[in-house]
């Protein structure tokens, strides 16, 4: 996921609601520098609520546009995806949305709806305000002594101003690919000036108490507000504590592909042990019949059959197995389906797809660290995953670095001890709570 990408597209200008959702849903799946984009029509269609067709015409226009860049066609085949690219010179180009600056209308630069003696109901004669929410107030200016004693007393408390439009963006995009309700046409802007009007308190109630708000709305078959509604009404404070505790517990995180929680629960399903494999009683068999079947139709391509496995061909034309085939045998079914939750989290990154975890694996990401790839630590896993039998991570592409424990392979036994520490504290207090 690129927040960076994310944050240039939201406050860009792309015509539509419609097509600003898909373009910040694709942002969710490319890198830092645009790249690896390949999720199918569908579930593109799925998560942004338009229709297939719609995906597949706005994909179109941004192709079209330079906006994308066809890297690989998909096939025809069901669940065959066209692999993109976006172009970051196109995003830069991109005019710019309208601004606060700009006034609600464009044309007042007025950054509130002014209330007159003649209606009390803004300038469009609507209860409800401009925005459909509510009537906007005119509120005396922070000056700057005042600005700069509550940005000391917001760092006193841990509560950096720098970290904010972070947060806000993580508030409208969740934690679990759970977006804010209309996030993607309202403004960012006016949502990030009432989370900075609240309390270090506030804010972490706000954040804690987003899903719960959320799950409570849905429960109530309501719609829910606004985010800087929701935040400058302290909605959270209203979110009964049941609530919370309910969806503390069900709490899901987003796990993406290669990166510090996916390392962690990895490496935590490799130190567990491979569940039993068994080995054919007559494996030999089966392979001499392949080769054969192989051989009828490439001679080449049956001799590359068993030099893959170390067999060599016999001058009468018989199989001859090296010593240790049985050992190896073994060993390679291991990696291949021993280690199964393993195995899910790597084709979950060969397709550069983010999982679903519970919340308490969070604890592992402080434990994990990115090794640039090809460095002399990468290499230094490879071959501590080669001695101890396990599947080493998929080819990460062109990902500079992938996550893994931290300290290196000799580290390993300090990791697990502090992950399986971190887990249990976190289900503790789950049930504490």
């Amino acid at each position: 996921m690129s927040i960076a990408i994310m944050s240039q597209l939201f406050k860009a200008h792309l015509g539509s609601t419609g097509r600003k959702m898909l373009a910040v849903r694709l942002a969710d799946f490319a890198d830092d520098d645009g790249k690896g984009i390949w999720p199918t029509v569908g579930r593109l269609a799925q998560e942004t609520e338009l229709s297939e067709r719609t995906v597949q015409r706005f994909l179109g226009e941004f192709v079209d546009e330079g906006l994308l860049i066809v890297v690989k066609k998909g096939g025809g085949k069901p669940g065959e995806a066209t692999r993109y690219d976006f172009n970051m010179a196109a995003i830069a180009r991109l005019p710019s949305s309208k601004s606060v600056a700009d006034g609600c209308h464009g044309v007042t630069h007025d950054t509130v709806s002014p209330v007159t003696p003649t209606t009390a109901t803004g300038d469009t004669d609507d209860a409800d305000g401009c925005h459909g929410v509510t009537q906007t107030v005119i509120e005396p200016p922070i000056e700057p002594l005042e600005r700069e004693g509550a940005r000391e007393a917001d760092l006193k408390d841990g509560d950096d101003p720098s970290k904010f439009v972070q947060r806000v963006k993580a508030l409208e995009m969740g934690r679990a690919n759970n977006p804010w309700p209309g996030a993607i046409a309202s403004s960012t802007a006016w949502a990030l000036q009432q989370f900075e009007k609240l309390t270090p308190e506030e804010r972490r109630l706000a954040e804690e108490r987003r899903d719960a708000y959320l799950a409570e709305c849905k429960a109530q078959k309501v719609k829910n507000v606004a985010l800087g509604v929701y935040l400058r009404d302290k909605k959270f404070l209203d979110v009964v504590p049941s609530a919370v505790r309910a969806q503390a517990a069900s709490a899901k995180i987003a796990v993406a592909p290669f990166g510090p929680v996916w390392a962690g629960m990895r490496a935590l399903a490799l130190i567990d042990g491979p569940e039993h494999v068994e080995v054919p009683l007559d494996v030999r068999d089966r392979i001499g019949q392949t080769f054969e079947a192989l051989r009828r139709g490439s001679e080449t391509r049956a001799l590359a059959y068993l030099h893959g496995k170390g067999i060599e061909l016999g001058p009468d034309g018989e199989l001859i197995f090296p010593y240790d085939f049985d050992q190896a045998e073994y060993r390679r079914r291991t990696i291949e389906s021993g280690y199964p939750r393993a195995n899910e989290l790597h084709l979950q990154a060969k397709g550069r797809e983010r999982g679903i975890a519970e919340a308490r694996f969070e604890a592992l990401a402080d434990l994990c660290e990115p090794v640039p790839v090809g460095s002399e630590l990468f290499e230094r896993w490879r071959a501590h995953h080669e001695a101890a039998g396990w599947p080493f991570v998929p080819d990460p592409g062109s990902m500079p670095v992938v996550y893994f424990p931290k300290g290196g392979p000799e580290a390993l036994n300090d990791f697990e001890t502090a992950a399986r520490a971190a887990l249990r504290q976190e289900r503790s207090d789950d049930h504490a709570a």
